[in-house]
């Protein structure tokens, strides 16, 4: 290259990325580097070699610069190569403006969603659509399951397709919350379940280091999956949660011990409906008083839960719907710490189609749906974080019920016409601003649950209605001594410690919630109320990924725990 082109290059450089920071910057840097000849041949460059996920999403356009504009991606992959060489500097406003739908990492983590492969369900629920060669329930052209079938279910190369694309686009990838969905957990085979998992974790300790651990040979597959989260804690790609999904019926002792020694910390499980006749009508083969045994199970063990909800299930009404979310939270039966709300919809492959089409089962409005969100949202209280209130369902499956995609965004919208507020954590969080520690003060909520209690400590704004950190502290009944597992007799648990804002490297520094020492601040009040109320140790279902954190702060891994005994 000329000398005249380096000083091109140089000089444009540092006009072009130096006053990044919002979306109309972005497109007026796309149309200068279009009109540009020396960057329009360099970006070709930078295209020709980038390596596009295979994630279900098609990257087929081949025109050249002058016929196509840049993606946020090219865009991004530009600037890394000339920061790398020195002729850009570091620009962290035109980073975050160049990251791709930066809700993904806002929340303090990268969350990478795989289904398992298609297997029978022991459910026959009328609602649900069987479609061939995808897990019951799940659809071919939703996102997740789209990533899922191009990869062959294969767990390695949906994980490692969908991590690149989140570098891709400029997402932090070295902490990573694993939601495994797709069919009953609980039902597949152990074989199966220990084999997928150790294709998660192969793949998160390959990235990014040119190695492929899916060649080296192991006789025993436990053995060799322990030795695998071992290799996690000290990873580029560290897994820091492990969810699955399952339903209440299959929660036993026994199970609880299994999802352990497989590393999950979170479990998602079935829910729909508080009502027995309701349930028996959709046929959901299952008694709500299984879901009260097996939340109180799921939470003495240290597990964080998720509660599936579906509201519009035939033979309820909108006002038993509301009130059902009252329930949830009004008693010690419930109390889950999250909520993913799929209103129901009719999908064409379901016994619930049939039904329909006879005119036996009517689905509501769009207004009458808000209604019944407005209604359920206000009894959310304030340690509880709904993380979905509609499911990405493609508007082509719908055959009755709501296609309202952005549900979230107008309830938001709801909220400030109509004057309400959602206290749910997720409506609270900081995201992206900037922290002032002095802003914040230490909030408590204490609540009962049939055999313990719960108690939800915060940093919280409340002038400004923001949530930086918390953590969810368990007190069992009778000092934990009648836990399952014998690590836990004796011990409160740490169900949940998260500090919310934006992703920021491991190692990292600045002035984000995540590095102002909140966690640490917790922990220390933690470890103090659970001594004084006379527990003898504090236990963490730490994800592997985060093991070495708690090290640093005195803890020690005993079982599949982080455990701090007290003196």
């Amino acid at each position: 290259m000329s000398i005249i082109c380096r000083w091109h290059i140089c000089y444009c450089v540092l006009v072009l990325f130096n006053d990044i920071k919002t979306e109309e910057d972005i497109e007026k840097l796309k149309k200068q580097i279009i009109k540009d000849p020396v960057f329009s041949v360099r970006l070709e460059s930078v295209r020709a070699r980038m390596q596009y996920p295979k994630d279900g999403v098609r990257h087929t356009d081949t025109r050249g610069v002058a016929m196509r504009m840049p993606t946020k991606a090219e865009i991004l992959a530009l600037y890394r190569e000339l920061v790398e060489e020195g002729v850009e500097p570091v620009n962290v406003l035109a980073e975050r403006a160049l990251r791709k739908l930066k809700t993904k990492s806002n929340s303090g983590i990268a969350v990478v969603s795989l289904l398992t492969k298609p297997f029978p369900c022991p459910g026959r629920c009328t609602y649900c659509p069987t479609e061939e060669n995808m897990p019951k329930s799940y659809l071919s052209k939703e996102p997740a399951a789209a990533r899922a079938l191009m990869n062959d279910f294969d767990p390695y190369l949906q994980i490692t397709n969908r991590l690149k694309a989140l570098e891709m686009n400029g997402h932090p990838i070295d902490k990573i919350e694993m939601i495994v969905i797709g069919g009953t957990w609980s039902f597949y085979h152990p074989v199966y379940q220990e084999e997928f998992l150790i294709g998660c974790y192969r793949a998160c300790n390959d990235y990014g280091t040119g190695d492929d651990s899916r060649t080296e040979k192991y006789m025993d597959r436990l053995a060799y999956l322990l030795l695998l989260q071992d290799r996690n804690e000290r990873a580029k790609s560290r897994i820091i949660g492990l969810s699955i999904e399952t339903r209440p019926d299959y929660i036993t002792d026994f199970e609880i011990e299994r999802l352990r020694a497989l590393g999950v910390t979170k479990a998602e499980i079935g829910v729909q409906h508080l009502d027995d006749d309701v349930l028996k009508l959709t046929k959901r083969d299952m008694k709500i008083e299984r879901v009260k045994t097996a939340t109180e199970k799921l939470r003495n063990a240290g597990f964080k839960m998720v509660y599936h909800m579906m509201p519009n299930l035939p033979g309820s009404t909108k006002e038993r719907d509301i009130a059902m979310f009252g329930e949830l939270f009004s008693g010690e039966d419930f109390q889950p710490d999250m909520l993913k709300i799929y209103p129901c919809m009719v999908l064409e492959h379901s016994e619930l189609y049939e039904t329909w089409k006879k005119g036996d089962f009517t689905v509501w409005s769009d207004e009458e749906l808000i209604e019944v969100m407005r209604g359920a949202k206000k009894f959310v209280p304030p340690y509880v974080r709904i993380l979905r209130v509609y499911r990405d369902i493609p508007a082509s499956y719908i055959k009755a019920g709501s296609t309202i995609s952005n549900l979230r965004q107008v309830m938001d919208e709801d909220m400030k016409k109509n004057g309400w507020h959602c206290h749910c954590i997720r409506c609270r969080e900081i995201r992206e601003g900037e922290v002032n520690a002095d802003d914040f003060t230490l909030s408590r909520i204490e609540y009962r649950t049939k055999t313990g209690t719960e108690l939800f400590l915060s940093w919280e704004n409340t002038k400004k209605r923001k949530l930086a950190a918390f953590t969810r502290l368990r007190l069992p009944d009778n000092n934990g001594n009648d836990a399952i597992l014998p690590v836990l007799r004796g011990a409160a648990l740490i169900r949940e410690l998260h500090t919310y804002g934006r992703h920021t490297p491991i190692g990292g520094a600045g002035e984000q919630s995540q590095h102002v020492g909140f966690g640490r601040r917790l922990l220390a009040e933690v470890e103090h109320i659970a001594k004084d109320a006379g527990y003898t140790k504090l236990a963490v279902i730490s994800g592997i990924g985060v093991r070495e954190y708690y090290r640093k702060l005195g803890y020690r891994l005993e079982g599949t725990y982080m455990v701090k005994y007290f003196q």
